[in-house]
C-alpha cells in the first residue's frame, strides 16, 4: 500500500510540475507575442506618420503649384483681354488683296487674329488639361513615395 500511495503521489507531483511548467511556458509565449505585436504596431504607427507627413507635404506643394499656375493664367487672360497678347491662326484660302499688299508666291496662307474672348476660351481648355496633369503627377508622386516607404519597411501585415 505504501508503494501505491508513493507512486500516486509521485505521478501527481510529476504531473503538477509538468502542468506548472507548461502554464509558465504558455504565459511567456503570450507575453512575447504581445511584445512583438506592440513593436509591430509602433513601427506601423511610425510608418503611418511618415506617410501622412509626406502626403501632406505633397498636397501643400500641389496647392502652391496650382496657385502659381492660377496667377500665371490670370495674368495671361488679362494680357489677352487688354490686347497685350494676341493669338493668331493660320488660314488657307483666298485673302482679299489690299492695294499695298505685296504679291507672294507659293501656297496661299495667311494669318487671322482671334477674338480675345474666343482666345481666352481656347486657352482655358489647355489650362484644364494642365491642371489635370499637375494633379495626376502629384498623385503619381504620392503613390511612388508611399510604395517606396511600405516596400522598404520591415513591418508585417
Amino acid at each position: 500500500m505504501k508503494y501505491v500511495i508513493a507512486i500516486v503521489l509521485f505521478c501527481s507531483f510529476v504531473g503538477g510540475v509538468y502542468e506548472y511548467g507548461h502554464h509558465q511556458g504558455y504565459a511567456e509565449s503570450q507575453a512575447e507575442m504581445i511584445e512583438k505585436i506592440a513593436e509591430s504596431n509602433a513601427k506601423a504607427r511610425e510608418t503611418e506618420n511618415k506617410l501622412n507627413t509626406q502626403v501632406a507635404d505633397l498636397s501643400t506643394q500641389l496647392v502652391k503649384v496650382q496657385n502659381e499656375a492660377q496667377k500665371q493664367i490670370a495674368k495671361r487672360d488679362a494680357d489677352i483681354a487688354n490686347g497685350k497678347l494676341q493669338l493668331y491662326v493660320r488660314t488657307k484660302g483666298t485673302v482679299c488683296p489690299t492695294t499695298n499688299a505685296p504679291a507672294t508666291s507659293g501656297p496661299d496662307t495667311s494669318t487671322a487674329q482671334l477674338d480675345p474672348a474666343f482666345a481666352q476660351s481656347l486657352v482655358r481648355v489647355t489650362d484644364d488639361g494642365d491642371t489635370a496633369i499637375r494633379k495626376l503627377n502629384a498623385c503619381i508622386a504620392t503613390y511612388n513615395q508611399v510604395k517606396e516607404l511600405i516596400n522598404g519597411s520591415t513591418t508585417t501585415r
